[in-house]
């Protein structure tokens, strides 16, 4: 768990997880320069506890946190969530499927028990994810659910896994690395998948800060540099420039135009990190592109939570006849070039 100025919420958290565990379970808490008191907080507990001096962000978070644990599966959770009882075992069985490389808890809202909190995510192939069926009961089910990434909110995989695929990218920062980490998992042929059985409440709050807007899209290109070959990024460039324009356009009407132009620059500049995305998928790819374009949502109406501009349904035509026509052009190649 990584924590930041967490104090008002990590108690609750603890308590709950706490009381779920078994030895040799071990709990790590990464605190990334908490200021508000949390480090007290954590103190009233049997954790380890691994206090940075300055702000390192929930990605090396999680890095620095798996690095001093001992286990061969690696569980992540929220700092602002609350497990329920028995949400632990389901969760970690499900990585014995064969096939799976992730396995996210069901995430409810904590505002409305038995309602969605996310079941999985959407994820365009321009690389903008979103919560899916937030608000929507959540239906009996059983046995594991595919999905589009794992939750950074819950979510488990081995350690050889994480090894392999670098983990969340530390350089992302905060939002998108496991949006990121799933693209990778998917590429290699391996599933990502939701567990019914498991359920974690999420006290979520869509905040829209400009520092938030910021990393996102700075995220969202590097993951889009990083993880599709160059030639499916020249193919795909008419719907990637839309997709540019609208949400500039929504930036510049909801007051975060500079950031979004400073996740212009800081995108372009961090070649060293693009490099290093390509080489993690390269070495581990056994699919073409298409096959998770085929798999991808191309709805920009889906992100109600930032509004979308009037006139969206039309640019979701565009862009969904974009996608078909770039599968069309890009499979032969995929057929044809040597993966990797």
């Amino acid at each position: 768990m990584v924590t930041h100025d967490s104090a008002r919420l990590v108690r609750p958290v603890l308590e709950a997880l706490l009381s779920d565990l078994d030895p040799p379970d071990e709990v790590i808490i990464v605190d990334s320069a908490s200021t508000d008191g949390t480090l007290d907080v954590l103190a009233e507990f049997d954790v380890t506890v691994l206090a940075q001096g300055r702000n390192v962000g929930f990605a090396a978070g999680c890095h620095i946190g798996a690095g001093a644990s001992r286990g061969d599966t690696l569980v992540f959770l929220g700092h602002d969530t609350i497990p329920e009882p028995g949400w632990l075992h389901p969760l970690v069985a499900a990585l014995d499927t064969p096939g799976v490389g992730a396995a996210m808890a069901t995430i409810e809202d904590a505002d409305h028990p038995g309602t969605f909190n996310t079941s999985g995510g959407h994820l365009t192939y321009f690389g903008i994810g979103w919560v899916s069926d937030f608000g929507e009961t959540i239906p009996d089910e059983s046995g594991p659910v595919e999905v589009a990434f794992p939750s950074g909110a819950a979510m488990a995989l081995r350690r050889q896994t994480w090894d392999r695929f670098g983990g969340f990218r530390p350089a992302f920062f905060m939002y998108v690395e496991d949006s990121d980490l799933g693209w990778r998992l998917r590429l290699a042929g391996m599933r990502v998948v939701r567990v019914p059985e498991s359920r974690v409440l999420h006290r979520y709050d869509f905040s829209r800060s400009p520092a938030k807007m910021y990393h996102l899209e700075r995220n969202r290109m590097l993951m889009l540099r990083s993880n599709y070959r160059r030639r499916t990024l020249a193919v795909l460039s008419p719907a990637l420039l839309l997709v540019e324009l609208g949400t500039t356009v929504i930036a510049w009407r909801d007051g975060w135009l500079s950031e979004k132009v400073r996740a212009w620059r800081d995108a372009a500049r961090l070649g060293a990190v693009v490099r290093e995305g390509r080489a993690l998928t390269g070495a581990n790819r056994v699919l073409g592109d298409t096959a998770m374009i085929d798999t991808m949502d191309f709805r920009l109406s889906g992100m109600t939570q930032i509004g979308p501009p009037r006139g969206i349904g039309v640019v979701d035509v565009l862009l969904g006849m974009w996608q078909r026509l770039a599968s069309a052009l890009l499979r032969p190649f995929d057929r044809l070039t040597r993966l990797g």
